[in-house]
């Protein structure tokens, strides 16, 4: 299976790289082929809104002429999408916001149908009333089940809290292996 990890992360080494590195391990040794997507590795410009890429049902036809097409390319090519991003503001970072925003033009073609997608999301406090928004956000956009934007299956919503805490690392660890399996069982 191939799965598109997009790490929205600008600390290449921080947290959220630190819980991808267990997911991406667990999903390797089970042979799985993993596409790491580091957002900050491109330039992606914010959506304009002009609708432009509604023209074309068969294409990400976006206008802008920047490095999303390559991404957005590299997503539909997977059978498994995961974004992952710390908690910036009760969002995703200003880093990967961008790329979620330019997907728009894959809802108007089959790009994502039926992909499985996930969230994975590192932050410093609490997950009760600080991660609701994005996970909220996250549902009504990919929860295609639930009459979300994209058509596709949301196989769930992640979030390691205290990412400052002394545990960290075990907690990652159990949450990579609960996502990994969350996507190897809903094959």
């Amino acid at each position: 299976m191939k799965i598109a990890i997009i790490m929205g992360s600008p600390q290449r080494h921080g947290k959220t790289a630190t819980a991808l590195g267990f997911l991406e391990r667990n999903l390797l040794s089970q042979g799985h082929d993993i596409d790491r997507i580091n957002v900050t590795d491109y330039n992606i410009n914010a959506c304009l809104g002009c609708y432009a890429c509604m023209q074309n049902k068969d294409a990400a036809g976006c206008i802008q002429k920047d490095d999303a097409e390559q991404v957005l390319m590299r997503i539909s090519l997977a059978d498994v999408v995961i974004y992952a991003s710390p908690l910036y503001c009760f969002d995703l970072t200003a880093q990967l916001k961008p790329l979620v925003d330019r997907s728009f033009c894959l809802s108007n073609t089959s790009l994502l149908d039926g992909k499985r997608v996930a969230l994975l999301i590192t932050c410093a406090g609490q997950e009760e009333g600080n991660a609701d928004l994005v996970q909220e956000f996250f549902r009504r956009g990919f929860d295609g089940e639930n009459k979300g934007m994209f058509h596709t299956k949301l196989v769930g919503e992640y979030v390691i809290p205290y990412s400052n805490a002394s545990d960290f690392n075990e907690r990652a660890r159990k949450t990579a292996n609960d996502l990994a399996a969350a996507i190897l069982n809903d094959q």
